[in-house]
């Protein structure tokens, strides 16, 4: 099997699996000769058994760029195509290894998003990935620059974990990125304390006639009714770039549906979901399948944050350098029929 097919059928695998990648999230590269094939801006993962999800860009254009200290270059695709290289293309071209994964697993994002992350309060993991931590930053040209400070031209750094974001690991065969991404997510393991749920009968119809519906997934009605979860969604919803992204900056959580429809039926835009404290989770169709991802993944790290960590969340500054950004507007976009 060729590097091209067995990257593409990993890619497939993990897309797949959402404690791995959720939606359009996360990116691989592969380096070959002078091309580096990243994945699209939008595209997921888990078609990448189906679909061209990979772009083709010069690699030696970004490495002497990036060498000169120059992290707001722009990829130059190595083909004529209608898809922009992944907003994280940079990490991929400094990350000195034939392969790149990058994924907001988990396991480790459940780690990476408590105020007091550092790999090195782990002193028991795996000392031959020579990891490294780094704090968070906007995805693009001020991440790109802070990895570059952890890095020193080696391949000796297999993994960089980033707070608030993911994690970056690099090999030079798939066989040993599935070893170190099995590893970390055995090792980061925490057991989700959950609570069994029913689905709200009930609905909200608005006077203009827009309706919000239970959602369809019975455990994420937790997210309003069990009380350590809704304090957590008071507290701690900007917590990671791609949940701000698609599920926007501030969760709408009312006390009944007759408050929520007061309230939302005074504002000219609404939004996807709502939260009615102890009664459950409600969404208009607006609510695709990208968002209803991450809806997911907020779930999954939140069930396993069980022992009252502090978190760190985004500022409102760094809120709104995603919301305004071009290139998330247009990874949304192509995400809005999903």
């Amino acid at each position: 099997m060729s590097l091209h097919e067995s990257v593409r059928q990993f890619c497939s695998e993990i897309g797949k699996d959402p404690l791995i990648v959720q939606g359009a999230g996360g990116n691989v590269s592969w380096k070959e000769n002078d091309i580096l094939w990243i994945k699209a801006s939008g595209t997921w993962l888990a078609d990448a058994g189906d679909k061209d999800i990979f772009v083709p860009v010069q690699l030696d254009h970004l490495t002497k760029a990036l060498k000169n200290g120059d992290y707001a270059v722009v990829p130059q695709t190595a083909t004529s195509t209608p898809l922009k290289p992944s907003i994280e293309t940079l990490l991929h071209a400094l990350m000195p290894h034939r392969i790149v994964v990058h994924v907001h697993a988990i396991e480790v994002l459940a780690h990476l998003v408590r105020k007091d992350f550092d790999h090195t309060n782990y002193p028991a993991l795996d000392k031959s990935l020579n990891s490294r931590t780094v704090k968070y930053c906007k995805p693009g040209a001020e991440l790109a620059e802070a990895v570059a400070n952890q890095l020193d031209g080696t391949t000796s750094t297999r993994v960089v974990f980033l707070r608030n974001h993911g994690v970056i690991i690099g090999g030079d065969s798939i066989e040993e990125l599935s070893k170190t991404l099995h590893h970390l997510t055995h090792f980061f393991a925490t057991p989700a304390v959950s609570a069994q749920i029913s689905t709200p009968d009930t609905s909200l119809r608005l006077a203009n006639g827009a309706e919000f519906n239970p959602i369809g997934l019975a455990k994420l009605h937790e997210v309003a009714i069990t009380p350590s979860l809704v304090d957590r969604l008071t507290d701690n919803w900007a917590l990671y770039p791609d949940h701000v992204v698609f599920l926007g900056p501030h969760p709408r959580l009312f006390e009944s549906l007759e408050e929520a429809k007061s309230s939302l039926e005074q504002e000219a835009e609404l939004p996807d979901v709502i939260f009615v404290r102890g009664l459950g989770t409600f969404a208009r169709e607006t609510m695709n399948k990208a968002k209803i991802a991450q809806l997911i993944c907020y779930y999954d790290v939140m069930t396993k944050l069980n022992d009252g960590a502090q978190l760190s969340t985004l500022t409102n500054m760094q809120i709104s350098e995603l919301i305004d950004w071009d290139a998330e507007k247009y990874r949304r976009g192509l995400n809005d029929e999903k």
